[in-house]
């Protein structure tokens, strides 16, 4: 068998590096701010050209009507917030007031201490610098494969690189696959929270078909997250997610297409989940990328069908967003 690896980029793909020219002036501040006094965004705010105008009536005491009004509300407002009622949410207080039914909730501005918007956001990328510190680098890596199966990444590219590079091949009456994935922890340290994982994923894959149109063969290429869960003392296993779309497939069943392809992956292609996570628990969270190949049984005496796929990926971050329960 001859099984050639593609190279990592096409030559003629040029290496993309940030623009150094790129600024952001007080007048592009200026600008933004300008155009979202335009018609774009105002055209549906409430419309309020229409309004009647407010009352001019008058209380017993003097008072105009709409002063009276808001001041009972706002006193109302002023008792209430004396009151201290932990967690109330969806109740209401009620008075009567010279004849007046006032409702108001139990309401202030936020005022929580506690995490960050940064304490919040967790972002992980290769461990370049072989740091190992779980809390913004990839920690572990894990392969597998079947009887036809070729990992071409080791532990020190998928953890230092972000590297996922792999190939699954087979014959005639054969199926195989290859996966590759780097992994991650989490532990929520401000409690229990619905967390959001969205890696980035570039991948380019590359595939090969021989044989008779009549023997069919398929091949198939994935990227998943795959979430796992322990007890912070170790025991009470549980999966918590696996979670996985198809990047790329192809069959001989019809017209041969785009056997070569590259593109990249994140939110917006499915490339995302949403675990509830525990404090209580300590989580492996592994970003990998799969093939599957197979080929149906040979139909004639000198007939043999074979397909083989490559996938070269790279996960250069993973960010995770704490929402707190």
């Amino acid at each position: 068998m001859l099984n050639v690896r593609q190279s990592d980029r096409c030559d003629d793909v040029s290496v993309r590096r940030p623009d150094a020219t790129a600024r952001i002036e007080e007048s592009d501040v200026a600008l933004a701010i300008e155009s979202l006094r335009g018609p774009s965004f105002t055209k549906r705010f409430a419309n309020s050209r229409g309004n009647a105008a407010t009352p001019e009536w008058n209380t017993p005491g003097g008072q105009p009507m709409h002063e009276h009004v808001r001041d009972q509300m706002y006193e109302f407002k002023g008792e209430v917030r004396t009151v201290q009622v932990p967690n109330l949410r969806g109740g209401v207080f009620q008075r009567f007031s010279a004849n007046t039914l006032v409702t108001v909730a139990q309401h202030h501005l936020y005022d929580r201490t506690g995490p960050t918007a940064r304490d919040l956001l967790h972002v992980y990328g290769p461990d370049k610098n072989n740091v190992k510190d779980w809390r913004q680098y990839y920690r572990y890596a894990w392969k597998d494969k079947g009887p036809n199966g070729i990992i071409y990444s080791d532990d020190a590219q998928i953890i230092r690189e972000g590297k996922l590079a792999c190939n699954s091949y087979a014959y005639s009456g054969q199926s195989s696959f290859a996966l590759a994935g780097s992994g991650l922890f989490f532990i929520p340290e401000y409690g229990d929270a619905h967390i959001s994982i969205r890696p980035y994923v570039q991948w380019l894959t590359s595939a090969s078909f021989t044989g008779t149109e009549s023997t069919l063969a398929s091949a198939t290429a994935y990227l998943g997250i795959y979430v796992e869960s322990w007890a912070r003392s170790g025991g009470g296993y549980n999966l918590d997610k696996d979670h996985f779309i198809k990047v790329w497939s192809q069959d001989t069943d019809g017209y041969m297409t785009h056997v070569s392809n590259e593109g990249s992956a994140t939110v917006g292609d499915g490339l995302a989940t949403d675990v509830f996570a525990v404090s209580s628990r300590k989580y492996a969270i592994y970003v990998y990328a799969y093939l599957e190949t197979s080929a149906a049984p040979q139909q004639g005496k000198n007939e043999l069908r074979f397909v083989t796929l490559d996938i070269d990926a790279t996960v250069p971050y993973t960010v995770i967003e704490e929402k707190l329960a």
